[in-house]
């Protein structure tokens, strides 16, 4: 049973240290600086009110998810936007992913947002997976192509 809790300076350190692997897995990017870009993405979205909402199983830290916030660009609206989840290798597959997109859901729903979204790179299908078992459809397509 995984118990959530705002992150505190221990569990930022942790997270920090994750990062380079945490991006590597989303992005699927595989330079050198992908921990720094990660800390960077972290770093801009705290300046605006986000934080990272953590599982705990007893005293270790399993997996987190950054509650942040971003504005529809269609409608203008504030909307809850989940910036990042990971959860730690040794607890994948026990249901933590699906405890702090519960945790995380609840959040926005206190803060009394109407809708929630997030950015998922198309080879993380695993990902995809768990935001569609939670009512996550596509909305758009973002395309790029190297020059």
């Amino acid at each position: 049973m995984f118990t959530m809790k705002r992150a505190g300076e221990a569990e930022l350190q942790e997270i920090y240290e994750l990062a380079g692997i945490n991006h590597r897995e989303a992005t699927g990017y595989t330079g050198e600086d992908g921990r720094d870009k990660m800390i960077s993405a972290y770093e801009h979205s705290f300046r605006f009110g986000a934080y990272f909402l953590c599982a705990k199983e007893a005293d270790m830290l399993a997996g987190w998810v950054m509650i942040d916030k971003s504005m529809d660009y269609l409608t203008g609206e504030e909307i809850g936007w989940i910036n990042d989840i990971f959860v730690k290798e040794q607890f994948r597959g026990q249901g933590c992913a699906t405890a702090l997109m519960e945790a995380a859901l609840r959040e926005f729903q206190e803060f009394g947002y109407e809708e929630v979204k997030l950015n998922v790179y198309t080879h993380n299908d695993k990902a995809m997976r768990l935001y569609e078992k939670f009512g996550f459809a596509d909305v758009n397509k973002f395309m790029g192509r190297k020059l």
